[in-house]
């Protein structure tokens, strides 16, 4: 049997983003369709059995109606030929009891191959290979985490040994590792001890909610895909992706399969305070990178006794081919001002006092001192 297992979708982040002309819609929103696009291929090309969504399919809990369109489009075009099961996560849940999630549309409608869970069950889902398990742990809310290790001791007893179990969910599991996204989290966590997602009638466990991929078990293996679209810079070294799993006499492995999330891409220079030419210096640094159709960011960090000026014309200009330019910082090195003297005050020196122990601190020469000095007597008229 072949699953395809893949979280947190968020459409709807739309940072980093300009108007297309064609559609006239974010180019990030397109960003995540295309990518939900690469699952759906993906899903068709390598015929699985049943797909599996460990929650998130949006943003916010209130998605506008084009984002709907979009999820419920790709969705459709799965279900014509695979089963496709959806769990609840965090930032589909409304922050009442009686208000439906954004997935609740796809129950009302009984979707024909959909299957969605907003509560901890055991749903068995044909598939033209047999029957799978599946035992659901949405994400819920604080309160109904109090007595959720007796609830999955029970569904683990519905378990048969006639057709392979799987676990979906969307939750923090201990010892997992978080990525950027803390930021994100609607609500308070509640972590999920380990050990209560190591059932050995278990095959594979499907989780979501945390964006970094990961493995945090192999008996039975637990495993996280991570977000299949970067959010922003802090996944710009991460990869994203999908898992393909595949349970054959209740052996299981899975496969890792990268995505084409938008790439981003940050360009450091270190300028020093005797370059000459510091624009041709950056530019030669934007040179060394392919930035085109990247998400990219520039920083540059001047030295405090650099005097020439960086033409930014030039640079924005050297940067147009990136799919969007997220901002150019300038950090400018501080210059400590020189203690002229140990322990006394600058302000109790008379003002040839002070100049000469500025001379002093600057190493300037004695007859240079001297020079100078005259002309800071007529200045000061003294």
């Amino acid at each position: 049997m072949k699953l395809l297992h893949f979280s947190d979708l968020h459409i709807g982040m739309e940072n980093y983003a300009k108007l297309d002309p064609e559609t006239g819609l974010s180019t990030r929103l397109l960003d995540f369709f295309k990518t939900f696009d690469f699952i759906v291929d993906t899903a068709l090309k390598e015929d699985v059995d049943a797909v599996v969504f460990a929650g998130d399919a949006y943003k916010t809990r209130d998605p506008n109606p084009t984002q709907q369109r979009g999820f419920g489009e790709r969705i459709r075009k799965l279900a014509k030929k695979i089963p496709v099961v959806l769990v609840v996560g965090n930032h589909d849940t409304p922050n009442a009891e009686g208000k439906a999630n954004t997935l609740d549309i796809y129950s009302a409608l009984e979707i024909d191959n959909v299957w969605v869970s907003r509560k901890p069950e055991l749903v068995n889902i044909p598939t033209k290979s047999g029957n799978v398990q599946i035992i659901t742990l949405p994400w819920l809310h604080k309160n109904d985490y109090k007595t959720i290790a007796e609830k999955l001791k029970l569904l683990y007893e519905k378990i048969t040994k006639d057709s392979p179990a799987i676990f979906l969910s969307h939750c923090e599991v201990e010892g997992a590792s978080y990525g950027s996204e803390k930021g994100l989290a609607i609500a308070n966590d509640v972590t999920i001890p380990l050990p209560l997602l190591q059932d050995r009638r278990l095959s594979y466990v499907a989780l979501g909610h945390i964006h970094k991929h990961q493995v945090l078990g192999k008996n039975p293996l637990i495993v996280y895909p991570g977000s299949p679209q970067r959010i922003d810079f802090g996944e710009e070294k991460e990869e994203k992706g999908i898992c393909l799993v595949e349970i054959q006499n209740y052996e299981t492995q899975f496969q890792f399969i990268p995505t084409n999330a938008r790439q981003f891409l940050t360009i450091e220079v270190n300028l020093k305070a005797d370059d000459k030419n510091p624009t041709e210096t950056i530019l030669d640094q934007i040179k060394k990178n392919d930035i085109a159709e990247k998400i990219v960011r520039l920083i540059i960090n001047i030295p405090a006794g650099l005097d020439t000026e960086i033409e930014m014309d030039q640079i924005k200009k050297a940067l147009s081919s990136a799919n969007f330019l997220a901002g150019i910082s300038k950090n400018v090195e501080r210059q400590d001002r020189i203690r002229l003297t140990g322990d006394i005050q600058v302000e109790s020196l008379t003002p040839s006092a002070a100049l000469k122990k500025y001379f002093e601190a600057k190493n300037i020469s004695k007859n240079r001192q001297i020079e100078l000095g005259k002309y800071a007597a007529k200045l000061l008229d003294i």
